[in-house]
């Protein structure tokens, strides 16, 4: 296995970037949790999940418990809104849809973005009063 994290983080302001890169597994949970611990992060921050490295194929019921995990992040001090970066296919933006409807049951507004310059602006839109 090579060097590289599945998944890595970064916090812009009061935005939480989290990249999944390959196969991830259940290694997103976990970084968020670690995100959420760093001294960086501040409540009300917003998640953009950047998936467009991604070759996990969820299913539905491990879209059902991320979206359950994170709604409760929520909780936490995460924000409700949530942006996800994906590739152009067809495929994936069937699969982010599912995601999307999951975690709008949880209570999270989920938002689909093929461009990560347009979801950062629709995260850092919401902050402004």
């Amino acid at each position: 296995m090579g060097s590289t994290m599945p998944v890595t983080y970064e916090i812009r302001g009061s935005i939480l970037i989290v990249t999944l890169i390959g196969t991830v597994g259940n290694e997103v949970t976990p970084a968020i949790s670690k995100a959420m611990a760093d001294p960086a992060f501040k409540v009300g921050t917003s998640l953009l999940l950047d998936v467009r490295a991604c070759t996990d194929l969820p299913s539905s019921k491990e879209f059902r418990q991320r979206a359950v995990s994170l709604a409760g992040r929520q909780q936490k001090g995460l924000s409700t809104r949530c942006a996800a970066v994906i590739g152009k296919s067809a495929v994936e933006y069937g699969v982010a849809r599912m995601a999307s409807t999951h975690a709008e049951i949880q209570g999270v507004t989920m938002e689909i973005f093929t461009d990560f310059d347009e979801a950062l602006h629709w995260l850092e839109r919401a902050e402004e009063p």
